[in-house]
C-alpha cells in the first residue's frame, strides 16, 4: 500500500499521520495522572551562560518555524497502548548485508513519537522515529561467522565514533547480545548509561565560534590561560544550544532474561514498504531546520536519497578502512609487497635521475669551461629538485615499511591493537553536579532570562549609555557564573588580563610617539653594549694568543 501511494505521487511530498485527532479533556487528563514522574537536574545547569542564551532564543525560534501541535505526545502514547492491547510484540526489523569479509547484521527499531522536546526539555519532537543498530561479524567462510564490531546510531553522527569493538570493555553484553542505552525520547543509542549534554550549533554562529576559537588559542599560547586542547570543545560548547540526552538504563527493558523479548522481522528486497516508499513516516511540519519534521523510513533521506547506512553499512561506521581479523595478516602482507614495489620502482627512477643530474653538472662544467651557453640556463637545478623530491619520497616510503613490518610482527606475535585506538571523540556521560545542585539549578534556569531582560532595560532606561551599561551587566552576570560554578579565581585572573591588554592598547594610542623614542633608545643602546661586548671578547682572545 505505501508502495504504491509512493509511485503515484513521484512529483510529491509524501507524510503519514499518527496524532491528527487530538485527545478531549477527559482522556488527556487521564493520561497526565497516569505518566511517569520524570526527575533530572536541570540541563542549563551543566552549560554556561552564552549556552543558556542560545538556548532561550532557540526556544522562541519555535514560535516562527512549524512544529509539531501541542498534544500530540499524549496522544500517541494513547494510540500506541491501544496498538498494544492488540498486538502485544516489541518489533525489530533486521537485514543482513555481506561486504568486504564483514556480515552486517542492521537492526532498525520503530517509534511511534520522539517526544524529546515535550516530555524531556530535548531539541525536538517528531512524529514517528527510526533509530539503528549494526553488529558486524566476520565471513569465516563455512565455519560460524564471528562477532567483531558494533555500531550504534547517535542523532546524526557517522563514522569511528560510533563503532565499538566487541572486546571492548565499555560495550555491555548479556552473553552474545549487546546491550542499548536509548536516551529517553530521542533514542539516540548508547554503550554506557548515564546523562549525555548533547549541542545543536547554529550555522549562523560559526564565523563567530571561528573568532573565538582563534582568540582563545591566542589567550592560551601566549598568556598561558586555559587548556589548549580543549579549547575547540569548550568553544563549541559556548555557541550550541544545550540539550540532554537521558539515557540512564532505568525503564523498561527489553531482551534475553527480562520479562519481554524481541519478535523479529526480516527485511528483504520484497518488503516494499521499506524498499520503494520515499515518503515520511509522520507529520511534516515544514520545519526549515528539520529538527520537527518527522523522519523518512530506514532505506531514505527526508529528501528521498538513500542513507549511507543501507547501501554502504561499513562505511557509516568507518569500517570500510578495517580488515576481518581473519584476513588482517593477508592483507598486511599484500600492502607490504605493494610498497617495496613501488620502493624498488622508485630505486631505479632514482638511479636514472641522478644519473641525469650528473650528466647536466658535466654538461654545465663544459660549458662553463668553454666560456659558452647552450640557452638552458636552469636545466641542473630543475633536475637536482627532481632527485630531492624522489628521495624524499622514498624515504617516507621506508619509514611506512618500517612501521608496516614492525606492525606485521607484532600481530604475528599475538599482540593485539587497542580496542578504542580508532575513538577520536568519546562521549561519556556527565558527572553528577554534587552538593552544590540546587544552586547551581536555580542560577542555571534565571540567569539567560534576567540577562536578556536587564539588557533591554537598559536600551528602554538609558539608550545612550547602552554600550556601557550593557558591558557592565555582563561582566557581572558573568561574575557571578563564576561564582556559582567556584571560578572566581580564574575568571578575576582573566579579567585583570583583559584590563591591562586596554591599557596597554590605551597607552599606545596616546603616546605612540614617546614610546617609539624609547624603543629606539632602548635598541640603540642594545647595539652599542653588543658591539662592545664582542669587542672585548675579540682582544682578549688576542691577547690569549699572543702571550
Amino acid at each position: 500500500m505505501l508502495a504504491e501511494a509512493s509511485a503515484l505521487a513521484r512529483d510529491a511530498s509524501l507524510h503519514l499521520r499518527f496524532t491528527d485527532l487530538p485527545l478531549d479533556l477527559t482522556n488527556y487528563q487521564d493520561w497526565l495522572r497516569d505518566r511517569p514522574t520524570f526527575h533530572a537536574p536541570g540541563r542549563l545547569a551543566r552549560v554556561g551562560l552564552l549556552a543558556r542564551v542560545s538556548d532561550a532564543l532557540f526556544d522562541a525560534s519555535l514560535l516562527l518555524r512549524g512544529r509539531v501541535p501541542g498534544g500530540a505526545t499524549a496522544t500517541a502514547a494513547v494510540k500506541y497502548r491501544a496498538m498494544l492491547e492488540e498486538d502485544p510484540r516489541l518489533v525489530y526489523y533486521g537485514r543482513v548485508t555481506r561486504s568486504g569479509g564483514y556480515i552486517a547484521l542492521n537492526y532498525w527499531f520503530f517509534y511511534a513519537m520522539n517526544p524529546w522536546r515535550s516530555s524531556f526539555y530535548g531539541a525536538n519532537d517528531h512524529e514517528a522515529d527510526w533509530e539503528q543498530v549494526f553488529v558486524y561479524l566476520s565471513d569465516e567462510g563455512t565455519s560460524e561467522p564471528i562477532p567483531r564490531w558494533v555500531a550504534y546510531a547517535q542523532h546524526d553522527y557517522v563514522g569511528d565514533d560510533l563503532r565499538r569493538r566487541w572486546d571492548d570493555p565499555e560495550l555491555r553484553r548479556v552473553g552474545d547480545h549487546p546491550v542499548v542505552f536509548p536516551g529517553a525520547g530521542s533514542h539516540a543509542s548508547y554503550f554506557e548509561p548515564g546523562e549525555y549534554l548533547m549541542g545543536v550549533e547554529p550555522s549562523a554562529l560559526r564565523p563567530v565560534r571561528n573568532v573565538v576559537v582563534e582568540l582563545r588559542r591566542f589567550w592560551a599560547q601566549r598568556l598561558g590561560q586555559g587548556n589548549l586542547g580543549a579549547i575547540d570543545q569548550e568553544t563549541r560548547a559556548l555557541f550550541s544550544v544545550p540539550f540532554v540526552d537521558y539515557a540512564r538504563g532505568d525503564g523498561r527493558r527489553i531482551g534475553p532474561g527480562e520479562a519481554q523479548g524481541w519478535s523479529a522481522v526480516l527485511l528483504t528486497q520484497t518488503s516494499d514498504w521499506a524498499e520503494q516508499y520515499r515518503g515520511l513516516w509522520g507529520l511534516d511540519t515544514g520545519d526549515p531546520f528539520g529538527g520537527e519534521r518527522a523522519p523518512a523510513g530506514p532505506k531514505y533521506n527526508r529528501d528521498g536519497s538513500i542513507r549511507a547506512g543501507w547501501y554502504d553499512p561499513l562505511g557509516w561506521a568507518g569500517l570500510d578502512k578495517v580488515s576481518p581479523p581473519s584476513r588482517s595478516q593477508h592483507d598486511l602482507a599484500c600492502e607490504v609487497g605493494r610498497l617495496e614495489q613501488r620502493r624498488a620502482a622508485l630505486a631505479e627512477q632514482i638511479d636514472l635521475e641522478r644519473s641525469s643530474v650528473r650528466g647536466l653538472a658535466l654538461q654545465q662544467q663544459a660549458l662553463d669551461a668553454a666560456d659558452a651557453s647552450a640557452g638552458e640556463d636552469g636545466l641542473l637545478e630543475a633536475a637536482e629538485r627532481e632527485l630531492h623530491g624522489l628521495l624524499a619520497r622514498a624515504s617516507m616510503l621506508d619509514e611506512r615499511l618500517l612501521a608496516l613490518r614492525s606492525h606485521q610482527q607484532r600481530l604475528g606475535q599475538g599482540e593485539s591493537v587497542d580496542a578504542q585506538a580508532h575513538i577520536r571523540h568519546r562521549h561519556r556521560p556527565e558527572p553528577a553536579l554534587g552538593a552544590r545542585a540546587r544552586l547551581i539549578d536555580i542560577w542555571g534556569a534565571l540567569s539567560a532570562a534576567l540577562l536578556i531582560l536587564a539588557l533591554c532595560a537598559i536600551w528602554v532606561v538609558a539608550p545612550a549609555g547602552w554600550p556601557l551599561w550593557a558591558v557592565a551587566v555582563v561582566g557581572v552576570a558573568f561574575l557571578i557564573e563564576a561564582m556559582v560554578q567556584r571560578r572566581l579565581v580564574g575568571a578575576l585572573l582573566n579579567v585583570a588580563i583583559a584590563l591591562a591588554m586596554v591599557t596597554a592598547v590605551i597607552l599606545i594610542k596616546d603616546f605612540w610617539q614617546t614610546l617609539l623614542i624609547v624603543v629606539l633608545i632602548g635598541l640603540l643602546v642594545l647595539l652599542i653594549v653588543q658591539n662592545l661586548a664582542e669587542l672585548r671578547r675579540t682582544r682578549r682572545r688576542g691577547a690569549e694568543r699572543g702571550s
